[in-house]
């Protein structure tokens, strides 16, 4: 699997809002109309990207909301940020399986563990470097 992170068209983000995927976590129009994003990091053979969708600003850790899409299936991931010497490293705090993929846990984490690797900072595309830690520090959210 290889994900790189890519700015959607405008035609591509018309189609995504067409599917109306929601965050439950996220904004207003989050929760309401559907996730928004202007980059997805994508694994185009496999049907599964990654979009940020909303930061909690208003929290002592800044939990950062992600849409993670694996066929056709949204789970709603959160996680914080931080940067030491040159390092990102993204704690995953919440992911929400839904109860037909609860079987596929552990593929799905080595999944979203790419994917965090090529989004590194921000998603921005070329800014993949598979440098980026990722840890799992989450109790199961509430399953979908």
């Amino acid at each position: 699997m290889v994900f790189v992170n890519e700015k959607l068209t405008p035609t591509q983000r018309e189609e995504l809002a067409k599917k109306k995927i929601k965050n439950p976590y996220g904004s207003f129009r989050d929760t309401t109309e559907g996730i928004m994003p202007l980059y997805l990091t994508i694994d185009k053979n496999s049907e599964t990207w990654l979009a940020h969708c909303y930061n909690h600003h208003d929290t002592n850790n800044d939990i950062e909301e992600f849409i993670f899409m694996y066929k056709s299936n949204p789970i709603p991931v959160q996680a914080i940020k931080s940067i030491h010497e040159q390092q990102v490293c993204w704690k995953i705090t919440r992911i929400d399986f839904p109860k037909g993929l609860l079987n596929d846990k552990e593929h799905l984490q080595i999944l979203l563990t790419d994917a965090f690797k090529a989004y590194n900072i921000s998603g921005w595309p070329g800014e993949e470097s598979g440098q980026t830690k990722v840890i799992y520090g989450y109790e199961q959210g509430g399953v979908l």
